[in-house]
């Protein structure tokens, strides 16, 4: 298997040695995750290499909708029915739902605390623990980032009186460009553009529950709500998903962006409009400190309800596709920011890769 040498220290008592596997007989893995993107090859390849190091493991993948929402509530009608596939793939946001509800199993034996906290980004090994228990590990992250046309401004602004400033002198030279895109569809992307924006009004974040009811909350609520009608954002923000963004954006329509790191990478296509044209940076802030983006990623969870024989072996996959080799091929494969730090000190890695270890600092800044 291709794992760290974290993975190897903390999953010696969960090995399936292959005399228990030849006694079970051959068996078969579900895994359930959402397509990473149009070359299904690459994850093909990690899932085919331990099947050859496992010759008694078929896993059997079942790929889900890419919409967040639309994969949330499969897996809630599923897992409340009983659902007994292996792994599946939860957002960062659903591992302390699932756990509370009971429908994934405790993995701290397998994968201790200390060494997730010790391998992993901060928010991602934060997200997987709940009450000191792991009921999940880090498998790739995200982070909410402004993105510019580096040849409409002289570089990203610092605070949102800058971010108009920068749009009103961009339209004076072409005044069909919109200014700032971001997500304001009633879904989950609102709340992330919302969080993100009552954090750079200066409400604090920390171990509490983020509060709405202060000032700072309510200045941040009204800038957004402000920025279609005084014309910052175009109106169709307000039904606005992240292609929706990114489309629009890559089209050479914006000057700014709201979105994943994801759009980078589509920006730079051979058929995008503003190839060589796009900067990234953090999002800006009333008083111009670094703003922090809001933590997205997907973790690796196995089902409670995995039949018992199932479950070493379903450790030890978990723990393939989050070693730093998995994690190195699905960043260089499709674009997939590195949830293992490791990652980002590794020199040849750096050097093949130079935009997601830039990425590196507002990664460990998320909240």
């Amino acid at each position: 298997m291709l794992l760290a040498s974290g993975a190897n220290e903390a999953c010696r008592g969960s090995d399936a040695s292959k005399a228990e596997l030849d006694r079970l007989g051959r068996l078969r893995l579900v895994f359930k995750y959402q397509p990473l993107g149009p070359d299904p090859g690459p994850m093909r390849e990690l899932l085919a290499d331990f099947e050859r190091a496992h010759p008694n493991v078929e896993v059997a993948t079942e790929v889900l909708p890419n919409d967040t929402d639309a994969a949330h509530q499969y897996f809630l009608t599923a897992l409340e029915g009983g659902a007994n596939f292996d792994i599946f793939v939860v957002d960062v946001i659903w591992v302390q739902e699932f756990a509370r509800a009971g429908w994934i199993a405790d993995l701290s034996d397998a994968f201790p605390s200390e060494l997730i906290r010790r391998d992993f980004i901060s928010g991602a090994a934060d997200a997987v623990l709940s009450n000191g228990q792991v009921f999940a590990v880090p498998w790739y992250v995200d982070v909410g980032l402004l993105f510019y046309r580096s040849d409409l401004v002289p570089r990203a602004p610092k605070t949102y009186a800058e971010l108009e400033q920068f749009i009103n002198d961009a339209r004076r030279k072409d005044p069909s460009l919109h200014g700032y895109l971001w997500q304001g569809r009633q879904y989950e992307g609102l709340v992330c553009n919302v969080y993100e924006t009552i954090w750079g009004h200066g409400e604090p974040s920390g171990d509490n529950p983020l509060r709405i009811d202060t000032e700072p909350a309510a200045s941040a609520l009204s800038y957004l709500h402000s920025l279609p009608q005084r014309g910052i954002s175009p109106a169709s923000v307000k039904s606005a998903s992240e292609e929706d963004s990114r489309r629009l954006f890559q089209n050479g329509r914006a000057v700014f962006m709201r979105n994943w790191p994801y759009a980078w990478g589509e920006a730079q296509g051979k058929d995008s409009m503003v190839r060589g044209k796009v900067g990234f940076a953090p999002l800006p802030t009333l008083n111009g400190g670094t703003g922090h983006g809001t933590l997205g990623g997907w973790q690796l969870a196995l089902n409670a309800r995995s039949a018992s024989q199932n479950r070493a072996v379903a450790i030890q996959l978990i723990e393939h596709l989050t070693s730093f080799a998995s994690n190195r091929a699905l960043a260089l494969a499709y674009g997939r920011n590195p949830a293992r730090r490791a990652l980002y000190e590794d020199s040849q890695f750096r050097q093949r890769a130079e935009a997601m270890v830039a990425l590196y600092p507002a990664l460990e800044n998320a909240r």
